[in-house]
């Protein structure tokens, strides 16, 4: 009786762990037979397939980058404000020359992804509290510099096209995806994650790979940036708004967990970020109101969080 006990314990387990650590695939599942039925066929239709891969294009960049940040058990809310930031001085750096514009654009991004990584890794301010921070100063910042809004030449929309932004898409993943998997980069960020003192402790420079984390978050937001202004051909003050919940919408919803370390799979900020693609182009699609998709966006990140949160790490978190 015991044995049989133990063995039904031990099933029930094994499934519970089994739709936790796969409800990522559920969820992306779900949400595209939802709205694949909702809009009628619509979703997958040939004309819809495209605003597909726009939502998904900002969002799976900067989520490839931001696993690193989330593997270190950081958070960094301050990518949406790096966008605009990013975007607003390529803007105005296109005054005196348009080639400065894609140059300006990564050096910002790179620029405050460093200061954000330096104030984490030196001074030791948490992360959350020191990217909330970084967040106000750009937006200011932006606000200030544009006073409105401030355009570039139409011409510069040739760098919008589709193969561009694909070809983007592809190197950005596969460099990220070697970082985090093949080098010691990768693995240095999930031991940290873990493990504060054993990473130091097994020899990890821990104040060296949360500010490189932190730089190629602000890097890859800075490309963002680039694209969004070259696809607008503006820059304004609401530039890259709520893009950074967004982004951890998508990797939270991919199956990464808020406390980092080992169990940070970099396969889970592609699928969110599919994921997430797929969720606003279906509400839009549906007709579901902006202020109704916040809402909706906002239930999820409770859900996600309620699933994946490990309160055994929370001291992990920062």
């Amino acid at each position: 009786m015991e044995n049989a006990a133990v063995v039904k314990k031990d099933k029930t387990f094994f499934t519970k762990e089994t739709l936790l650590r796969n409800f990522s695939f559920f969820g992306l599942a779900l949400i595209l037979i939802l709205f694949e039925v909702l809009t009628k066929g619509k979703l997958l239709g040939s004309k819809n397939l495209m605003n597909i891969f726009n939502n998904f294009f900002s969002i799976a960049l900067c989520s490839v980058m931001y696993a690193f940040v989330l593997a270190l058990g950081e958070l960094d809310l301050s990518v949406g404000a790096i966008v605009g930031f990013s975007a607003a001085m390529a803007a105005l750096a296109s005054n005196l020359s348009i080639y400065l514009i894609f140059p300006i654009a990564i050096l910002i991004g790179l620029l405050i992804g460093s200061l954000n990584g330096f104030f984490t890794a030196y001074l030791n301010v948490e992360s959350f509290i020191g990217t909330l921070a970084m967040s106000f100063i750009c937006r200011g910042l932006t606000t200030y510099f544009l006073n409105g809004s401030v355009g570039i030449p139409i011409g510069m929309r040739t760098f919008d096209q589709n193969w561009i932004k694909v070809l983007a898409v592809i190197v950005v993943a596969v460099i990220a995806g070697f970082l985090f998997n093949k080098c010691a980069f990768g693995k240095h960020c999930r031991a940290v994650g873990a493990s504060h003192a054993a990473a130091q402790q097994s020899g990890v420079n821990v104040k060296k790979t949360r500010m490189i984390a932190f730089a190629l978050v602000g890097l890859v937001c800075g490309l963002i940036g680039f694209f969004t202004l070259v696809r607008a051909c503006t820059a304004s003050s609401k530039t890259g708004n709520a893009f950074e919940f967004d982004v951890l919408l998508a990797v939270l919803f991919g199956g990464m967990p808020l406390s980092g370390g080992w169990s940070v799979k970099f396969r889970a900020a592609i699928v969110g970020s599919l994921a997430m693609a797929i969720l606003e182009s279906g509400m839009s699609l549906y007709g579901i109101d902006g202020l109704v998709q916040q809402i909706v966006r906002g239930v999820i990140l409770i859900v996600v969080v309620a699933l994946s949160f490990d309160r055994k790490s929370t001291g992990v978190i920062k």
